[in-house]
């Protein structure tokens, strides 16, 4: 187990397109393949006569270039096209750097940007920036922080009290409106960044001796049960513990071991590098989503850490 194998990775370095060489939206669009119309087209059923009738006010969402069908809406759901929902990120200025763009099995479009470092306790952070559309019903135009802590590539995604990581965008038509829209992305994105300083400086403050490292290990990752087991779950609770702890003794780590911090930088890079599991062509991005999009899974590592230092 001492040599367990970690790829320390983003979880979005196996999906998506690389756009990084792209300077504006129309650009990223035509390269990830994501500058299609999706429409709207009626949606029957066949009776027992072998004729279709078509259902009221339902429709199902369909892509031009191959007719890939997404999901039956109703009559009231507007579709935003892909060049609608981003034209806003033309307006946040050179400091947005393009690095991803694709889309989900499940139909979430995706465009990845990345925003200046941000020193936070002598670490280099990057704040990514993380744009969805969808065509389901369910995905609306948002954009979320992502922050990256650049040594060792985990990410952060913590739900704050007092700030957001995440924004709904409007569908917006002038160039006023658009740049508002830009500016709202960007205040988001320095707010949440201020956030993670500020827990960054509490938690380096949070002294843990070695019991309480362990008595974390055992709450995270707890061996109580495993005669219950079988060979599998055991295997896997093994592993997993030895991954945290290889994150915790790692040698970027070593400014912040004995802290809260480093608990927390341990568990961030736990949770971005651990296996994926699931249908291997849609696991990558099953990843790439639970790490992103749930910021609950992390603030677990909190609760814990205010439970042992209790």
């Amino acid at each position: 187990m001492a040599n367990i194998f970690v790829d320390r990775t983003t979880t979005w370095h196996a999906i998506g397109k690389d756009v990084s060489e792209c300077k504006d939206m129309e650009q990223v669009l035509r390269k990830s393949g994501l500058d299609y119309t999706v429409y709207k087209e009626p949606v029957g059923v066949q009776d027992d006569k072998d004729r279709f009738e078509i259902v009221p006010n339902r429709f199902v969402t369909m892509r031009d270039t191959d007719r890939h069908m997404y999901d039956v809406v109703s009559d009231k759901f507007e579709i935003i096209q892909n060049r609608q929902a981003f034209d806003f990120v033309n307006y946040m200025g050179e400091d947005l750097q393009f690095e991803k763009a694709g889309e989900t099995a499940n139909g979430m479009v995706y465009i990845i940007g990345k925003l200046p470092e941000v020193d936070i306790l002598g670490d280099k952070f990057e704040p990514h920036v993380l744009f969805r559309n969808g065509f389901t019903g369910k995905v609306k135009i948002t954009a979320a922080i992502c922050p990256l802590r650049i040594v060792c590539q985990n990410q952060f995604n913590f739900a704050f009290k007092n700030t957001q990581n995440a924004i709904t965008v409007r569908h917006v038509q002038n160039a006023e409106s658009k740049l508002e829209e830009a500016r709202e992305v960007l205040k988001m994105s320095a707010d949440y960044m201020q956030e993670i300083t500020r827990m960054a400086e509490k938690y380096v403050g949070l002294k843990l001796t070695e019991t309480q490292f362990e008595r974390v290990m055992e709450e995270m990752f707890p061996t109580d049960k495993t005669g219950e087991m079988n060979a599998y779950k055991r295997n896997r609770l093994e592993v997993a513990r030895e991954k945290f702890k290889k994150a915790y003794f790692a040698d970027d780590n070593g400014n912040f071991r004995g802290t809260g911090w480093g608990i927390i930088n341990a568990y961030t890079d736990y949770i971005t590098h651990r296996e994926p599991t699931g249908n291997t062509e849609t696991k990558e991005e099953g990843k790439f989503m639970t790490v992103t999009f749930n910021p609950g899974m992390m603030n677990v590592i909190l609760q814990t850490l205010a439970r042992v230092a209790a």
